[in-house]
Order: structure tokens, then sequence, then C-alpha cells
């Protein structure tokens, strides 16, 4: 038997406050699900899926029988049936007994919390072991932001079916604009027409938003958000530099990263390069108020002009884990920062003021995603979590950030980012509280990712491949 209990005393649930009491969670290995088995899930009937979900024993091999499922009190399956669909398997129950022959991982004494999500991440051209490298640390879902379309169905299907160990994939396919040809990860747009047809086709083959960015032309840009909303495609990336921000809102950008890069949305109410707490303060409840998220990437904010060189904060440690395209990618912005120290100096000082706008619109309710953009998969989102506590976010509001807010932000709440009875099993065992330090998001002991667990030695094994990868030509 493949189930396996994992007894905490911790922070259980972080989107609905903690608790400090022993609890039980069962999670079931989707592997099993591959033949009938005594132990099974149940729907409530055959085309109803449960909203919660508890164990029950099967009266027989193939079949399960009586109070399999809970919908709001215990009823009936419609027929004599096990379910077999793994996506509706990997899910956790809690409470009574674990079932006969369950694998036992003793949680006292430590703090589980839900899988951490990178809502900021480009994977193409770091390999499957970079995919490894985000479990490893606990990341068990990234929004990707950028890559070739035919790349990223690929990577997004292969862990979905589990054939590559990773997280899960959200992705938004080639970024829209009218950047010079020789860039990546893009898709050209030059006129409306190119746009909408753009849109149209990234909906046809399955990406889950539409990402713009700073050189889209505003003809183009508004062509994009209107097609998006009538695809029910959400639309996310830069303030194209020809919008204001006021205006990208009003058009339908829901989700804005890097704070729009030189910090045009704090700017856009201070009146200027001075950061103005107070007038911003109507500002950032009007984002709250209307839901417009920010991903802030502040550590790639204040590493863009020196990771990858000695004066990055980042550590020897896990930029070994950095492979020669990601390397190509820094010493680019290298080439660019360094012949103009005055940028430099100026992009420090705005990844400063970042930090505190970030925490004052987390404090006025302004939906806050951690995202890291092109750094070391999985450590990266320790360093931003960290990044925003030193800024002020409380360590629950930073944590948030990474779990229960991605699920609000993707409309995944009812099976992601808590832990929950019928909720997706993407968990994290950490050796420390991360409410009395967040640096203790670090200690990870195991990781259960879709369903299955991996311990220590396990996740080890992981990071040293995933550090062997980088070393190779």
């Amino acid at each position: 038997m493949t189930t396996v209990l994992l007894r905490t005393y911790g922070p259980a649930n972080i989107a609905d406050g903690l608790t400090r009491r022993q609890i039980p969670v069962f999670v079931r290995n989707p592997r099993m699900f591959q033949k009938p088995v005594q132990v099974a899930y149940c729907s409530c009937t055959r085309h109803r899926r449960c909203r919660s979900i508890s164990w029950r024993t099967a009266e027989a091999p193939g079949y399960c029988r009586s109070r399999c499922c809970r919908c709001g009190g215990w009823t009936r399956p419609a027929g004599p049936h096990c379910c077999r669909h793994w996506e509706h398997h990997r899910s956790v129950s809690s409470g009574g007994a674990p079932p006969t022959g369950a694998d036992i991982v003793d949680g006292v004494g430590r703090f589980l919390i839900p899988g951490l999500w990178d809502m900021h991440a480009h994977i193409q051209g770091s390999g499957d072991a970079w995919l490894a490298l985000y479990v490893a640390n606990g990341v068990t879902g990234i929004r990707d932001m950028g890559a070739d379309i035919d790349f990223i169905r690929a990577m997004r299907e292969a862990t979905r079916s589990a054939r590559i160990r990773g997280p899960r994939i959200v992705a938004a396919g080639p970024i829209l604009d009218d950047a010079p040809g020789d860039w990546p990860l893009r898709l050209r747009v030059r006129t409306p027409a190119e746009g909408r047809a753009a849109v149209r086709m990234l909906k046809g083959r399955g990406v889950d938003l539409i990402k713009v960015h700073n050189v889209t032309p505003r003809d183009v840009f508004f062509a994009i958000a209107e097609e998006a909303s009538t695809e029910s495609l959400p639309l996310a990336g830069h303030v194209p530099l020809n919008v204001t921000v006021q205006e990208g809102i009003d058009a339908g950008l829901k989700n804005i990263e890097h704070l729009s890069e030189d910090g045009r949305v704090w700017k856009a109410c201070s009146g200027g390069g001075m950061y103005r707490p107070e007038t911003c303060r109507p500002f950032f409840e009007m984002l709250a108020r209307r839901q417009i998220w920010q991903t802030p990437t502040l550590v790639a904010l204040s590493e863009i002009p020196t990771v990858g060189t000695p004066a990055s904060a980042i550590s020897k440690d896990h930029l070994a884990y950095a492979n020669k395209i990601l390397r190509g990618l820094w010493a680019g912005n290298q080439s660019i920062f360094g012949a103009r120290p005055e940028i430099m100096q100026i992009l420090i000082a705005q990844a400063a003021i970042a930090r505190t706008a970030t925490s004052d619109m987390a404090r006025a309710g302004v939906g806050i995603l951690a995202g890291c953009d092109a750094l070391i998969a999985g450590f990266c989102v320790f360093d931003e979590l960290a990044a925003m506590v030193a800024g002020g976010m409380t360590p629950l509001a930073a944590l948030q950030s990474a779990t229960v807010n991605p699920a609000r932000y993707l409309d995944r709440e009812k099976t992601l980012g808590s832990i929950a009875p019928g909720k997706a099993a993407d968990m994290v065992l950490l050796d420390g509280n991360p409410l009395d330090e967040i640096r203790n998001v670090r200690r990870v002991r195991a990781v259960v990712v879709d369903g299955r667990l991996l311990e220590r030695q396990e996740l080890d094994g992981l990071l040293a491949r995933a550090r062997a990868a980088g070393r190779e030509p």
C-alpha cells in the first residue's frame, strides 16, 4: 500500500489561519490507480465530482460499495465502480485511522505548508533537471511567462503525465510584442489584426493566459486585451511603454509584472521618482478593489545588474546550478549595465523602494504573487519570500504569496493553495516554523508533489542531478 500518513504539529492551512494541533493527513499515491484496489475514492454520481473526499474500504477489488464520498453528507455512489482517473485521486483526506499498510512519515514537531509556486518562471533552455530542481525545493507549481508554444506544451504535458518529475505548469506561451526578431520567447505582432489572430491561435493551442511586454504597440495592446477577454484568457505582463498604468488596468490587465519594471506602478501614484506612500494609498486601494494582482519579482529587480558576478547577493552554492544558457542571459544584462554604472545605482535604489511599496500594497489588500524571473529554480522563491519580509510584509503574508494567492489568482482555490480534504496533495514538510523565521521555508524535510512523497534522500538526489546538469557544456 502506498498511502502516506503525515502526522504534523504546526501550520496546516495558511489560507485560513494557523493551528497548532496534531492532525493526520492521508495522501494517496496516484500510481495505485492504474489497477483496481480495495481502498479507493468514489464519486457521488457518475457525473458529479465530490467537493470533499474521504477514505472508505471497498467490499472487494474492482468496485466500491457505500459511503464512498462526502458531498454535504454521506452519499452512496451511483453504481458499483471504482474511480481510476488519476486527476480525481491525487488528493488529501484528514481525520480517522490511516488505511491498513500505510507508510508512516512522522511529522511531529515539524511544520506542514502547501506546495509553493513560482509565478514568474522561464524554463525554456534549462532542461528537465531544472524542473526537478523546483520540486526538490518544495515548489510544486510554476507559471511560465514566456516560451515557444511547442516547447511549453510538451513540458506541461510531460509533468502532468508524470513522464518528467516537475511541478504543475501554467503557461502563457510566447510573449506578444514587437520586439526585434532576435529577442527570444516571443511572437511578433505589429498590427491589431495580428494581435487578435495571435490570441485566437494561442487559445487554440491551449495556453492558460496571454502575456504582453514593454514594446507591445499601443493599438495592438488594446486589440489583444479585447480579444483575450472575448476568449476568456487572463491578460498579464508589463504595461507597454506607450500605455499608462491606468489605461492598462482599464483595458483588462489583471496582473502586472515587476511593478511594471521601472517602478511605473508606484511612480504613477507618486507623481515622480520619489515614492510617496500616503499619496499612493488610494491608488493601492483601487488596485485591491479591482483585484489587480502584482508579481513584484523583488530579487530579480535587485539582481539584474549583478547576478552571476561577485557583487551578487545570491550564494555561490546556488549559482552552481545555473547552466550555460542562463549564465549567457545574465552576461548580456551585465554588458548593458556595466557600461552605465549610473543606471545600476538607479536600479538598486528602485529595488529597495519596490520592497517597501510591495509591503504597502499588501497592507492595502492588493494580491501579491511570488515570482522569480530567470533566477535559480526553487531557491529563488525562498529569496523572494525573504525579500518580502525584509520590506515589511509579515511571514504569513509572504507565504500566502506563494501558496493560496496563486490558487486564488488562477481560480483554483477549490483544489490548490491550502491543505484540506479533497484538495490536491501538494505539500512541503519543514523542520522549522516559517512564521517564526521566514528562512525556515528553506528547511525542507519532505515534499509531496501531486500525491507522491519525496523524502530528504530523494530530494538530495534531485539536487545533485540538477547541479551536474548545470555543469554540462
